[in-house]
């Protein structure tokens, strides 16, 4: 995934009718019971939807003791028992292994009665003697006197009663006698669910048509713990099975499952109703089935080759699919390349789901996507759309082998799936737009991007523990993605890439339709990396890996030249923490290095090891030209920053003042980003004099990695200091570093430009704009105003800087701007200008338009969707008045934001994103006292502890480096370019 369920089922195969009873009626009488069993069907599904008590496991409850509810089938009584809280297991016991599982499923997709009827049937072996079956149900009311088990020696047994735990979600039954391991049997019920709207489990989407009708759909999103919502089930990944899937619809839909269609049936007693019956699947993990009923477009792809390719979306939006169609067939032969394993299904469907919480998910030949994240419109998506969807197709389609083929034993390794999925994305992207140049993209959109997280002493580990659902949600984080990745990518750089692919293919091959650890993973690695004989200075791979996978956050390496004999350098290691305290722990990793002195020279590249200890190691076979700057950590493939002693960083600051380009850019950005963080944090000698004299080499950067990186964390300091004098100072400063690219970009893009081209533009405008220079800001209006008059003119105004320009009018604007914005917003058929307009929004300091947005992100039926409301307080967070807004929105508001968003996680993934550049002591008392309200409600807290170890870390450095950063900008900023 990508940092976001009906009759009673017959077990015929062979027969078109489903229901398998063969009985001829009079037509006459057909049609009357037709007419009958709606009118029937349709009454009961509004009283059980309006009437009946909620199924177990809706309620949104504070109470953390564990409900367990049970059920005498016989005399259908109810009895509720409490136990204390305690240490609750989460996971299933091993009694059984599911086969196969037959479900079908009828949902009804129509205003005020979203009800699911279902039937389900599990195929499975007993494991051990047991009496009783336990497996997962959420939000359901599973129908007693259907509930049967049937099997060879299984005559007369008979469910005695079940129970149902609210907290763990185990609905079990408790059988009449014993199963004896070994047994073969089949468990089947009939069940009534939810078409839910809180985008998990089998739930309902919805999107205006052309007439401006609203128009539902209902689809699916399983992983992590939501297949229980959908079907009754062992919702754990190593409980693998097959799938037979039959799914009923109206006449005038389709739906498509993770199989082809076999054949479509109709419907025993509904006239505009039919079964649409799936070939069996492969066998795979509950999460990554996945089924869609809309009626919706299909767009194959041209030469989809072997693979049936195909995207799907709402009428109206077929153009879109253009660019995905036209280069998914391509990115799925890469990896069938790189894995060397063909592509296991006939098909590849990909949907474009309107409401979706996540970027993506991987189902098994049926990938779910946000509109943004597979639509584009040229014209209108701008470049930086189109290389997400890039990106987020090779991320989903890598996922069909590491995840799909191959799945983790369980949650804790989720970064198997997730991390490989983020290292291979950016080189499916290169195999279909080399001009993005993704290997430069990776070290900001992963490395820089996820080490401000894992910088924190409340980061966690890549194998990190998770047992309830929230714990396992709130794994899907940049560690699994943007970390797990980056280790991979340092790991192919010290084992060689093509030992890299030969282990993974040995891997994926012995663990096909299977799970695995990471454990597993290194042994195969680690004898391939034997065969090529590759120098691990002694070690394996696992007690490498180890090292960066069982503990959090990352090393500083220290170089230091001996100022008596400068061909001699000393390094060591430390545990990189952007806020510094007494007490805190060392950790040291086995650490690949890399030292350059000429970049035109690939024989000066030297690798060494550093072992995981305190000892520093001593090289006097690494520095060629004694009186010139060396470079560690070649082209960033290791997962550390780097600092130097004063010798070296003078040497590099004039390189960089004189000739920068005689660095590498990749290095030039990671100098730029190491220096600013070594400072913030406290490692690094004279903190931001030096930081801050490095950077001044911007004034004659043209390349736009080292701009990217430094607008990035002059993004930081500039919220951490708004407000503030030394805040002016270093709008002037950073406007007169990027002036030279303003003056050469300007507002005119060409049709010659380059991919990176377009992005250096967008952030010379960006920085101009963003730091009042005038003649921008005059320039954004006025592209602001003519576009207003004539808002579907594509020409009028470029969709790289449309986000700059509607929040630069907007800021300077009033209510008339944001009505326009919103007209805008809601018209628009392209959800990536949707998103551009609601970022726009956000940059108005009108009190009374931030509280209206603020109540639209928990509203049904507002302009915003329940998937972008996170995007409302993301935006708060850089709004001076808008950051202080919301979070007493969201503490006042906390219940009706659980019980819209299906619970309590979301409401702290808001604080975070609106905390992160609080800098005021009260803001932090505040974030404590809501952490210690809060807590009882919350499966977890973690979220909210890097939430307040962030605002205290901004607390420090606002104390420590105020007075350093305002003196340097007073006496070196030169002469900044004013208004």
């Amino acid at each position: 995934m990508r940092n976001s369920q009906v009759f009673e089922l017959d077990k015929a195969t062979g027969s078109d009718d489903p229901m398998g009873k063969g009985v001829t009626l009079p037509k006459w009488l057909v049609i009357a019971a037709c007419i009958i069993f709606v009118g029937g069907m349709v009454a009961v599904g509004l009283c059980v939807y309006y009437l009946a008590p909620p199924p177990p496991g809706s309620e949104v409850t504070t109470d953390t003791t564990s409900t367990v509810t049970e059920t005498t089938t016989q005399t259908d009584m109810t009895t509720t028992t409490l136990r204390p809280p305690g240490d609750i297991n989460y996971r299933l016991p091993r009694h059984f292994s599911p086969i196969l599982y037959t479900v079908r499923l009828l949902p009804i997709i129509e205003e005020g009665n979203f009800t699911i009827f279902g039937d389900v049937t599990i195929d499975m072996v007993c494991n051990e003697n047991t009496n009783h079956i336990v497996l997962h149900i959420n939000d359901m009311d599973v129908h007693q006197e259907t509930i049967k088990v049937s099997g060879e020696g299984l005559e007369g047994m008979m469910v005695h009663h079940t129970s149902f735990d609210q907290i763990t979600q185990f609905f079990t039954i408790h059988l009449s006698g014993e199963l004896k391991a070994g047994m073969q049997l089949s468990l089947s019920m009939s069940y009534l669910a939810k078409l839910n709207d809180i985008l998990g489990g089998f739930y309902r989407s919805s999107y205006f048509d052309v007439n401006g009708n609203r128009r539902y759909i209902a689809t699916t999103q399983f992983q992590p713990t939501d297949a229980r919502r959908a079907f009754p089930c062992f919702d754990e990944p190593n409980f693998k099975a097959r799938f037979a899937i039959t799914l009923g619809r109206k006449k005038d839909m389709t739906s498509i499952s993770n199989m082809p269609i076999n054949r479509t049936v109709p419907h025993e007693n509904m006239p505009d109703y039919e079964w649409d019956i799936y070939e069996e699947s492969v066998p795979m993990s509950t999460y990554l089935v996945a089924f869609v009923i809309s009626d919706f477009v299909k767009n194959p792809a041209p030469n989809a080759g072997e693979t049936e390719v195909a995207v799907w979306s709402r009428p109206g939006a077929e153009e879109q699919t253009r660019y995905a169609t036209n280069i998914t067939s391509t990115v799925l032969e890469y990896f069938e390349e790189f894995f060397q394993i063909p592509y296991p299904l006939p098909k590849q469907d990909m949907i474009a789901i309107p409401d979706f919480g996540a970027g993506a998910m991987e189902n098994w030949g049926l990938i779910t996507y946000r509109e943004t994240a597979v639509l584009y419109q040229p014209g209108v998506s701008s470049a930086q759309n189109k290389q997400r969807v890039a990106v987020v197709i090779a991320h989903e389609l890598a996922h069909q082998w590491f995840g799909n083929l191959v799945t983790t034993d369980w949650w804790d390794l989720l970064w198997l799936n997730e991390g490989f999925a983020t290292y291979l994305e950016f080189k499916g992207v290169d195999r279909v737009e080399p001009e993005m140049k993704m290997e430069q993209q990776y070290l900001n959109d992963a490395i820089h991007y996820v080490m401000q997280l894992d910088g924190l002493n409340s980061s966690h580990p890549m194998i990190m523990p998770a047992n309830n659902p929230d714990e396992i949600n709130e794994l899907f984080d940049p560690i699994a993605y943007e970390k797990s990745g980056s280790v991979l990518r340092m790991m192919e750089d010290f084992l060689g890439l093509e030992v890299l692919k030969e282990g993974l293919t040995n891997y994926l091959n012995n663990r096909t339709y299977d799970t695995a650890t990471a454990d597993v993973l290194w042994e195969f690695l680690g004898d391939t990396a034997t065969k090529y004989s590759v120098d691990l200075n002694g070690l394996t791979v696992k007690d490498i890996l180890d090292t960066w996978s069982l503990q959090k956050n990352f090393p500083v390496v220290k170089v230091e030249r001996n100022p008596e004999n400068y061909t001699e350098i000393t390094v060591s290691q430390k545990r990189f923490i952007s806020a510094q305290f007494e007490g805190a722990e060392e950790y040291y990793w086995h650490v690949p290095l890399t030292f350059i002195q000429d970049f035109s020279n690939n024989s000066s590249l030297k690798r060494r090891w550093l072992s995981n200890s305190s000892e520093p190691a001593v090289y006097t076979d690494i520095i060629d030209e004694p009186n010139s700057w060396i470079i560690c950590n070649h082209k960033v493939f290791g997962y550390y920053r780097v600092d130097y002693d004063e010798i070296n960083w003078d040497l590099i600051q004039v390189q960089l003042q004189t000739n920068h380009t005689k660095i590498d850019v990749m290095n030039r950005a990671q100098i730029v980003d190491d220096a600013l963080n070594l400072a913030s944090a406290d490692y690094l000698n004279q903190t931001y004099k030096r930081a801050m004299d490095l950077t001044s080499y911007l004034k004659n950067e043209f390349d736009w990695l080292p701009w990217e990186t430094a607008d990035n964390n002059f993004d930081r300091l500039r919220n951490l200091l708004s407000g503030t004098e030394a805040g002016a100072l270093l709008n002037d400063h950073i406007r007169s570093l990027a002036l030279h690219l303003y003056e050469l970009y300007d507002f005119n893009e060409d049709p010659m430009d380059k991919h990176l081209d377009l992005f250096l533009r967008t952030i010379a405008v960006r920085i101009a704009c963003g730091t009042n220079f005038a003649p921008c800001v005059e320039k954004a209006k006025e592209n602001f105003i003519n576009w207003s008059a004539d808002p579907d003119n594509a020409e009028l105004i470029s969709p790289n800087l449309k986000p700059t320009i509607t929040c630069t009018a907007m800021r300077e604007g009033d209510v008339k701007e944001f009505d326009f914005l919103v007209r805008r917003y809601n018209s628009t058929n392209v959800a990536a200008e949707k998103d551009q307009l609601l970022s726009a929004m956000m940059c108005t300091d009108d009190i009374i338009l931030l509280r209206r947005l603020l109540e639209w992100s928990i509203t049904d039926g507002s302009p915003i969707r329940k998937q972008d409301a996170v995007f409302v307080y993301r935006g708060m967070a850089t709004n001076q008045i808008g950051k202080t807004l919301a979070l007493g929105f969201i503490q006042d508001n906390w219940e009706q934001i659980a019980s819209y968003t299906g619970g309590y996680l979301t409401a702290t993934e808001w604080i975070q994103s609106v905390s992160r550049y609080y800098n005021k002591q009260s803001e932090l008392d505040e974030l404590i006292r809501l952490k210690e309200e809060k807590a009882p409600q919350l499966g977890t807290v973690r979220t909210l502890d890097q939430a307040i170890e962030q605002v205290t870390a901004n607390v420090q450095w606002l104390e420590k480096h105020y007075q350093t950063i305002h003196n340097w900008l007073r006496n070196n900023s030169g002469n900044p370019v004013k208004n």
